[in-house]
């Protein structure tokens, strides 16, 4: 069965739509590959040559502010992965010349979800087995939401199964006055990082339990109406400070398999959003052009955030 934008008289569906139009056939019901058979990029494909120069005029000021946490970080990855072994070596070529050797997996740090990391569970399917390998920029939104919560006197352990509920995250983007748009890269800060680099100093052994295989980790909730809010606003790609962007443990099911496998959303994950979070209060403006050069490895997983945000 074919599945295109023409199908849809109003463009881009909903995600309702979706179950009407996918209800007769083999795919998973929410299932939206409607960029055609051929497409490897999903929802970038909504970062057109307009709204890329659209989201220029977000970089207002020249402030460039760099999204990556140091390579090292965390010490002890979520989900037992293994963390980042750096190694400098002497080259051959004489005493003076050096050259840097890196042992990572790629989903130990700040990086992005690939569509063959985490395909749709029950039907066993990915979203056409497709990585990321272009480079990426559009309008970025942050959701200062830990920040939001401080304020509120609601503060929580970031280090723990915290959900954020749609009605939170609105609430958030209205005291912010944020205004959504199609092709939106949406970045949620959940405080994350900075409970990371508090721990380290007063309770290093939170660190080790969240590097454990089943870590507890604040993150979007997973409702359906969190799902269709996520669908339905056409964000580009969707990416937070903690490991799993959504709670973790999930309760049944994970956005994870909708966001990648069957819309075609990147997910980013700890991403370094402390100095941005402090640049955007201090400018009262939460939106700026977001740019990323994911890694250009053909068949990769997963790639390096490399990302920044310019004000």
């Amino acid at each position: 069965m074919e599945h295109a934008l023409g199908l849809f008289p109003a463009g881009l569906p909903t995600l309702e739509e979706l179950k009407v139009h996918n209800k007769d056939s083999d795919v998973p019901p929410e299932t939206a590959w409607i960029w055609g058979k051929d497409d490897e990029i999903g929802r970038i494909n909504m970062l057109t040559p307009d709204t890329v120069l659209a989201a220029k005029q977000e970089a207002r000021d020249g402030d460039v502010v760099s999204l990556n946490w140091p390579m090292n970080l965390p010490a002890k990855p979520a989900f037992g992965r293994d963390a980042c072994k750096h190694k400098v070596s002497n080259h051959p070529d004489g005493p003076m010349v050096f050259d840097d050797w890196i042992d990572m997996n790629i989903q130990s740090g700040s990086q992005w979800d690939g569509f063959r990391h985490y395909g749709h569970q029950a039907q066993g399917r990915f979203y056409n087995n497709l990585t990321p390998e272009e480079v990426r920029s559009g309008r970025g939104v942050l959701l200062d939401y830990y920040s939001w919560k401080v304020r509120k006197g609601e503060a929580y352990d970031p280090f723990t199964s915290h959900a954020i509920h749609l009605d939170e995250l609105l609430a958030v983007a209205r005291e912010q006055n944020v205004e959504f748009r199609a092709g939106d890269v949406l970045l949620i800060r959940s405080g994350y990082t900075s409970a990371y680099y508090e721990y380290e100093k007063s309770d290093p052994q939170r660190l080790d339990e969240a590097g454990s295989l089943k870590p507890a980790l604040a993150g979007v909730a997973q409702t359906e109406e969190m799902k269709t809010w996520l669908h339905d606003s056409y964000f580009s790609a969707v990416a937070g400070d903690a490991p799993s962007w959504e709670c973790w443990p999930p309760p049944g099911w994970a956005l994870h398999e909708f966001l990648l496998g069957s819309w075609g959303v990147l997910i980013g994950e700890m991403f370094d959003l402390e100095a941005l979070a402090k640049q955007c209060e201090k400018k009262k403006r939460w939106t700026f052009l977001f740019v990323s050069t994911p890694f250009n490895l053909p068949g990769g997983i997963a790639s390096l955030a490399n990302a920044v945000a310019i004000h």
